[in-house]
């Protein structure tokens, strides 16, 4: 992942990355001592210490997209209920989708989907043709 270039990440993985973090309480511990860091800053440091070793650029998206009878909801969730029929992943998998989808239709250039998880290899055709994005399993 250090030799990919222009890596972009959205709010949903800087979630799921302080979700993994906050359960590793006596690393955070540790660090929040051996940094000299109120305990409470730790975790968001050790988030921008991750995002500027591997070079990751937060992405924010923006905007509501209108769902038919249900009205106006944020654009990735928006996107899951859209493309749900088609992917048929899980909750999580289907957001992370459907970020990759909004923030291409915002103009960012996605060209891969960097995963540890199975269900997207399982699903790297149909998602190469539907938003022309290479899924790489590592």
């Amino acid at each position: 992942m250090e030799n990919r270039e222009n890596k972009k990440i959205s709010e949903l993985v800087l979630t799921e990355l302080a979700s993994v973090l906050a359960k590793r309480d006596e690393m955070l511990l540790e660090l929040s001592r051996k940094i000299d860091v109120r305990r409470e800053l730790t975790l968001p440091v050790v988030i921008l210490y991750i995002m500027k070793r591997f070079k990751l650029n937060y992405r924010k998206v923006d905007g509501f997209k209108r769902i038919f009878a249900i009205g106006n909801l944020y654009s990735p969730l928006a996107t899951a209920i859209d493309v749900s029929p088609r992917f048929k992943l899980k909750t999580l998998d289907l957001l992370h989708l459907s970020y990759v989808k909004t923030l291409i239709e915002q103009g960012e250039e996605i060209n891969e989907l960097i995963t540890v998880d199975e269900d997207f290899e399982k699903m790297k055709e149909l998602i190469t043709q539907e938003l022309n994005v290479k899924t790489l399993k590592i």
